[in-house]
Order: C-alpha cells, then sequence, then structure tokens
C-alpha cells in the first residue's frame, strides 16, 4: 500500500492540498481532500490504480496551530478524566449495592439520578 502525504492549508477560497511543492490541488472543505486529491492523482497519472493508496494528512494551521494543538490536547484530557471518575462511580455504586443501601439513597449519596444507579449496577451485573 502507497501512502499519499498531503499538506492541508487554508486559503481565501478553502483549503490548498499539497502532495509536493509543484503538486497541489484545492477544495472548498477537508471533506473534499480525498476526492480532490484522488482526480488530481488521477489526471497526473491517468490509468494508474490508487484503490491501494491512502493519505497522510497534516495540517498547516499557521499561528493557530498552537492554540488547536492545546484544544485537542485538553480534549484528550477530559476524555481520560471521564473515564476515571465513570470507574469510580461504578466502584462506589456497586460497593454500596453490596452494603444493601437503597438505590435512591445512593443516588442521593452521589448526587446522580437513580435511573444512572440503576443503569450502572445493571452494566455491574453483565461483567
Amino acid at each position: 500500500m502507497s501512502v499519499v502525504h498531503v499538506v492541508a492549508k487554508r486559503w481565501r477560497g478553502g483549503w490548498e492540498f499539497h502532495l509536493g511543492p509543484e503538486d497541489v490541488t484545492q477544495g472548498a472543505t477537508l471533506g473534499d481532500v480525498a476526492r480532490q486529491v484522488f482526480d488530481y492523482l488521477e489526471t497526473r497519472e491517468p490509468g494508474l490504480d490508487h484503490s491501494a493508496t491512502s493519505l497522510g494528512i497534516t495540517f498547516d494551521l499557521g499561528t493557530l496551530t498552537e492554540a488547536v494543538d492545546t484544544a485537542k490536547k485538553a480534549i484528550e484530557k477530559a476524555q481520560h478524566a471521564h473515564l476515571v471518575a465513570d470507574t469510580r462511580l461504578r466502584t462506589a455504586v456497586a460497593a454500596m449495592h453490596r452494603e444493601r443501601y437503597a438505590n435512591r439513597d445512593i443516588a442521593l449519596l452521589l448526587e446522580i439520578d437513580r435511573d444512572r444507579v440503576e443503569e450502572l449496577l445493571r452494566s455491574t451485573d453483565s461483567r
């Protein structure tokens, strides 16, 4: 499988997709990248089969690169924290249930909805 490396750069009319110093095609949105690049490759090398070709895309966002990278890292960190919190919540609900706390009391103590308590108990029981 071959990989075509593309650098996507924004311009006033949408996006430029750079395949090399002399090879550039354009699209209105990032969603156009695959179609535009493969159409460009077909025009440059008619008849060549690109079905086993994949795209490696990097983005040149200029001054926004740091802000985007920081936001993506924050999202990843928040998703991890959510997974940790969910695991701890599931553990606490199961422990309280084993100690015969009423579901309503578990919900009140953990400040969650009673339906969520029941959902967590069902998912714990199925494991």
